[in-house]
């Protein structure tokens, strides 16, 4: 083994890597991210592992060193500073080494299939991967698919900040698929070589290559179209928050316009009760008026019209719940948020603020509370709600983004990962934090608040 088989080595899991961590980062856990740097690494640790490899093959007859970069590498530093625990640890590192094999696979068996039909000698030969290494041609075929593969989901997705997660069904789906791929390759690889088995055979194989070009796009369009269903109907609730708000925020606009309009007659009444001595009225009248006064006075004052808006279009409904809101510190200049950004944040949290507080029995404090608060560089905001018992807290930290208490999982869960998503998009920091009664979102972002 020379320093061509080396290279050889390391390019091949170097470019299995990058195209396995494209494929997991965009449909499996986004919190696992390829970078130059991981992929130094890789190529690296795979050319060590190789030459040492070499040396031990030379001494004892036989080498399992390579087992490191092939599988434990890629599955190590790939999730590296991706804040996992031990369980999701391991969880990614299956998830890493069962695509970076489906991976292997599926380019090896595209290139078999192209060079079969391109006329290539006995194509069952270059099945054996040490046959397939010693032939530059199709080694450098190989390759290229699988960064092509790679680099079209760097484009199409994580270039573009965009996953897909796959549900349960999309995962099966894919896995019966490919599945009968390559029980139907192995049925006519080794069919015997006569001119009636290899007409039926280039036809098998035509159909197969098709297959295996499509499938991928069938299933991405598939999982492509569900997720914007779902995040259509999702969406759908922040519409009808911000319109609710909105009108509500009009509403008042215009019942203050109308009290406005009204209260130079209101000081002519009161003047005149005043001269004619009829103070009980007048007192009486007063009363009326503070009254009105205070039924327009708004009971959520934030310092961002929008956002006032929101809270009081919950208000209603959390009163019928029991369940008190308060709202603690003013916002300097409001929010500065897209209406839409406001309430993927703000409808999300409360919403699953109220379901929580739900669950928490008749005889116990059910309460949100929202707080605006500024340090020298940062404001924030702060969402506690009363909780029926302790959050896991780590699962949501570790990057499981669509974690969800509710049944139906694929469905539920993309309540934190907008709330986490839209913070992000202006600069801030997401974080949670829970007690036995008490659990807690705390948005810290650039700006200021005054307290």
């Amino acid at each position: 083994m020379g320093f061509t088989t080396i290279l050889k080595d390391s390019l091949e899991y170097t470019a299995a890597a990058f195209s396995c961590g494209m494929i997991v980062h965009s449909f499996f856990d986004e919190q696992v991210k390829v970078t130059l740097k991981k992929l130094g690494i890789i190529f690296f640790l795979t050319a060590l592992f190789s030459a040492i490899d070499s040396f031990v093959t030379k001494q004892l007859g036989f080498g399992i060193l390579m087992v490191f970069p092939v599988f434990i590498c890629p599955a190590v530093i790939l999730q590296w500073r991706s804040g996992s625990g031990a369980a999701l640890f391991f969880k990614r590192a299956v998830c890493i080494i069962s695509t970076e094999i489906f991976i292997g696979v599926y380019s090896l068996e595209i290139v078999m299939l192209c060079a079969s039909l391109s006329g290539m000698n006995d194509v069952t030969e270059k099945a054996g991967m040490t046959d397939m290494r010693e032939r530059p041609a199709f080694f450098i075929m190989y390759l290229a698919v699988m960064i092509l593969i790679g680099l079209l989901l760097y484009f199409m997705m994580v270039r573009r900040n965009f996953t897909l997660p796959f549900r349960s069904s999309d995962i099966i789906l894919t896995l019966a698929m490919c599945t009968i791929t390559l029980l139907s390759l192995g049925l006519f690889l080794y069919v015997e070589a006569n001119e009636t088995a290899m007409f039926y055979r280039q036809i098998l194989e035509s159909v197969l290559l098709l297959l295996l070009i499509l499938m991928p796009v069938m299933i991405y369009k598939n999982r492509q179209s569900a997720y914007f269903s779902e995040m259509s109907a999702h969406n759908e609730s922040f519409l009808e928050a911000e319109l609710e708000a909105s009108k509500r925020y009009r509403e008042a606009q215009e019942e203050t316009r109308a009290f406005r309009h009204d209260i130079r007659n209101n000081l002519n009444m009161l003047s005149g009760l005043m001269k004619e001595k009829k103070y009980d009225e007048a007192e009486k009248y007063i009363s009326d008026l503070t009254g009105e006064l205070a039924a327009l006075s708004p009971r959520i004052v934030t310092g961002d019209d929008m956002l006032d808006s929101l809270i009081s279009s919950k208000l209603g409904e959390l009163d019928r719940q029991g369940i008190a809101l308060t709202v603690d510190g003013i916002i300097e200049g409001g929010l500065n948020w897209k209406p839409i950004d406001i309430c993927a944040v703000f409808a999300n949290a409360l919403d699953n603020a109220g379901r929580a507080c739900m669950e928490i029995g008749d005889s116990s404090e059910k309460y949100i509370r929202i707080s605006f608060r500024k340090t020298e560089m940062q404001r924030v905001i702060k969402i506690s709600n009363s909780t029926a018992g302790k959050v896991d807290c780590g699962r949501l930290m570790n990057g499981e983004n669509r974690y969800t208490t509710k049944n139906d999982k694929s469905r539920h869960g993309y309540g934190l990962n907008n709330i986490r998503k839209t913070v992000e998009k202006y600069g801030g920091i997401l974080q949670f934090s829970s007690t036995d009664n008490e659990f807690s979102i705390t948005i810290a972002t650039g700006g200021r608040f005054s307290g």
